[in-house]
């Protein structure tokens, strides 16, 4: 009874997570942002309020300085107000995914069926003017190359999409790996179809990054099944791809592949390369251990482009760097880039997420990720690393006689 009970209740914030978070609202404002009053009555009736006390220190500690070298008071505010609001967010999700992780594979069978019916609908939707915008992205993937349209439901991005709906899509990909679920075909196809029409490079390229290096360093612990698809799913990869080069040589894959490595690619370089350059030289400037403060990015960043940088093209409104470790090293300095990073390998250690095969991907992806993309309040990779450290599935533990040696 109980555990139906919470399955009703968890169910409605969980679609909203996955699928409708950012869904007619103005941009930067989220469903979750809005329930952030909802997520501390939680926490206080759970007991685990003081949670948000000891983890906001980590916040206050820079505000001194912050204010000492001058801010823009209302931005600074209101984004410090965000970055809190994250922090809650967070802090709710780890307890809830902590508190109920016997509910998860139930609430994430409803989450891949709801989205493969909005795949399925945004398929049929594709040729339809007007209403093909709902489900699909329309800027063109890289330079010098015609639109490809690319899933994004009801995100907005193609990235992001992937990037929320990635712990579902790996935690199915691995029962299928591990020999666990009764229909195998279908399922595969329902995770990997979408992932692969949002063709979010980032994503794609930190989770086949995670999968290799767990699978290469962990050979002797991982199941025969999974051996034979690693092998199998190899072969079938260098294969489909040569084929492509060779009949398809022009495709959007690896024309953009070509740009990236040519360094034509602005998002690849905005995120990869450009986003840590601009952030070395904000602290440089300003205040290297503890970095210029929320909301301070949008305040400096014209001026500093045009006079620093010489730049004299066309700027957006809002300049942002699109790179979640570079934003945090612009807004924290030394102090918040380290600090992250000590709290990602310290629980990495304490929660022994070696010796469980979906924690370690999934921490591998988005450890990789945060410095390929994703900004300082995604609660989409927010929610990852609360899953990572939160929750247990004990059907992809390694087995105990092999990790404790």
């Amino acid at each position: 009874m109980m555990k139906e009970q919470s399955y009703q209740q968890m169910i409605i914030f969980v679609v909203v997570y996955f699928f409708f978070n950012s869904f007619l609202l103005p941009e930067g404002l989220l469903f979750t942002t809005i329930l952030t009053p909802v997520m501390v009555y939680f926490l206080f009736k759970e007991r685990e309020i003081k949670k948000i006390y000891v983890w906001s220190l980590a916040l206050l500690i820079p505000i001194p300085f912050h204010v000492l070298q001058g801010v823009v008071v209302n931005s600074y505010l209101i984004s410090s107000v965000m970055v809190f609001t994250a922090l809650i967010f967070l802090i709710c999700v780890y307890y809830v995914v902590k508190k109920y992780t016997d509910i998860l594979d139930s609430l994430f069978h409803k989450v891949l069926l709801i989205n493969a019916l909005f795949v399925f609908i945004a398929l049929i939707a594709l040729p339809i003017p007007g209403i093909s915008d709902l489900f699909w992205y329309d800027v063109p993937l890289t330079k010098g190359m015609e639109v490809v349209l690319r899933l994004k439901l009801f995100t907005y991005e193609p990235s992001y999409y992937s990037l929320v709906m990635m712990p579902v899509f790996l935690y199915f990909l691995m029962r299928v790996f591990y020999n666990t679920e009764e229909h195998p075909l279908l399922i595969f196809l329902a995770s990997v179809i979408p992932m692969f029409l949002s063709l979010s490079f980032g994503v794609i390229g930190a989770f086949l990054l995670a999968f290799l290096i767990s699978v290469l360093v962990f050979w002797a612990k991982i199941p025969k099944t999974l051996k034979r698809f690693s092998i199998l799913s190899t072969l079938f990869m260098v294969f489909v791809l040569g084929l492509i080069f060779i009949l398809w040589p022009q495709n959007p894959i690896y024309f953009r592949i070509e740009n990236i490595f040519h360094g034509q690619d602005t998002s690849a370089m905005g995120r990869l390369v450009y986003s840590f350059m601009f952030a070395r030289d904000i602290i440089v400037q300003h205040n290297i251990f503890f970095g210029i403060g929320p909301g301070q990015i949008k305040i400096i960043a014209h001026d500093m482009i045009i006079n620093h940088y010489k730049y004299h093209g066309t700027l957006g409104d809002v300049v942002r760097i699109p790179n979640a470790m570079a934003e945090i090293l612009s807004i924290y300095g030394i102090y918040g880039f380290v600090f992250k990073l000590f709290l990602e390998v310290f629980f990495f250690v304490k929660k022994r997420i070696y010796n469980n095969h979906y924690a370690l991907i999934l921490f591998l992806f988005i450890f990789i990720y945060q410095f390929t993309g994703s900004f300082i309040n995604n609660v989409a990779e927010l929610g990852i690393w609360a899953l990572v450290f939160g929750a247990r599935f004990i059907e992809f533990d390694f087995p105990k006689s092999q990790t404790s040696e």
